[in-house]
């Protein structure tokens, strides 16, 4: 096994009030922050490999990474809330799709003829985890584990055409999916996910990326069949994040890919079967280059009569690079994002996932990043840090 240092203490501090009962807050207590480098020891030149990150319902935290050299998936597994971490388990083969979907250019060959490891979701009424592969299509299978990631299943799925006759895209370059916790589509499954236009195919130089959007795909069947949503309300957007607020909104982080300025959000009011009016958010950088933006991390942590929202990011737009990933946290639902710090080392893209109550990954919250680091802290921990700038 693998033995990371880690540094951790536990800070009490007072929760949102809210009209609702409101629990403990696991996630404050002493200031904890453990960064661990190198995660991956070979294999690990960004465009050669692409991470994703969930905790299992008993706490096990599992990181995903394809080995597009040996043409496989594979997760490594902790069970002691990231501290130690044991050999990688293979999830499943890297599998061919039909077509040819590759630009010309932009993506690497990698993403010609043969699937990349797509995002993953943990259905939390049965405990099972669904992990996905794509390419700038989706294949139409998935890999479920029923016993917290260590040992897998390959099954088929359906994946509907979405409104324009596109199969939406479930690459890892979104957040993880949620399990909606209100309302009428408790239960129901939902990811962010994007859309290829014409799937880029080769010879088109790029024509159509403009076009291509953001959107959800959604199962009401524990994962045999993926409905998409509509279209998020703007082109150009892309590698996208959302959360279930606890009035059983959804709120849609997206990155754009075409347009200077923030994040664009959208929220739901339907489980994520469509979205309302598109705009740029007030707080949120999409980090640099500006007009490209970069992947964000984006979570609610599990705590009832809250919403208390996590988004990870470089510094903000105006940065020549994608480094300085800075941590923001808003504590009305999105509304504003009062906290910040710098976490040192990672940069480029993050994904975030938040412990289980009640098991060695309680109160912590996990970023990992594409620059080969995983890192653990808590609410307190940024709270520590400066006022936002909100650039």
């Amino acid at each position: 096994m693998l033995r990371i240092l880690s540094i951790g203490l536990l800070l009490s501090a007072p929760c949102l009030a809210q009209p609702a009962k409101v629990e403990k807050n696991p996630f404050l207590g002493a200031p904890l922050f453990d960064l661990q480098k190198p995660f991956f020891k070979e294999f690990t030149r960004p465009g050669h490999w692409l991470p994703t990150l969930t905790v299992a319902m008993d706490g096990s935290v599992l990181v995903f990474r394809d080995r597009r050299d040996q043409g496989i998936i594979q997760v490594f597994r902790s069970e002691d809330g990231g501290a130690t971490w044991q050999k990688p388990v293979t999830v499943g083969k890297l599998v061919e799709i039909e077509g040819d979907t590759f630009d010309g250019g932009r993506y690497n060959d990698w993403h010609h003829g043969r699937s990349i490891l797509g995002t993953v979701v943990v259905d939390e009424t049965n405990g099972d985890i669904l992990v996905f592969t794509t390419s700038m299509k989706p294949a139409q299978i998935l890999h479920r584990s029923s016993d917290q990631g260590k040992s897998w299943t390959q099954e088929k799925i359906r994946i509907l055409p979405d409104k324009n006759g596109w199969l939406t895209c479930v690459m890892a370059t979104c957040e993880p999916g949620i399990t909606l916790k209100y309302g009428k589509h408790k239960g129901r499954l939902l990811l962010p996910t994007r859309v290829f236009v014409n799937y880029f195919n080769k010879g088109n130089g790029g024509k159509h990326f403009k076009e291509h959007y953001s959107n959800a795909l959604y199962s009401d069947d524990h994962g045999k069949t993926w409905h998409p949503s509509a279209p998020f309300p703007e082109t150009g957007t892309g590698e996208a994040g959302l959360v279930e607020l606890s009035d059983g909104r959804i709120y849609y982080n997206s990155r754009t890919h075409t347009r200077p300025g923030n994040k664009r959000i959208a929220w739901s009011e339907d489980g994520g079967a469509t979205w309302g009016p598109a705009s740029e958010s007030k707080h949120l950088p999409d980090g640099p280059p500006d007009v490209y933006g970069c992947k964000a991390g984006l979570l609610r942590l599990p705590i009832e009569g809250t919403d208390i929202l996590v988004y990870s990011s470089p510094r903000n737009r105006l940065a020549k690079e994608r480094d300085d990933i800075t941590v923001r946290v808003s504590t009305d639902g999105a509304k504003s994002w009062p906290s910040q710090r710098l976490i040192p080392g990672p940069n480029g893209y993050t994904w975030l996932a938040a412990g289980r109550a009640g098991t060695p990954s309680e109160g912590i919250i996990y970023m990992l990043s594409w620059s080969n680091t995983l890192t653990r802290f808590n609410l307190s921990w940024i709270q520590q840090g400066i006022p936002a700038d909100n650039e």
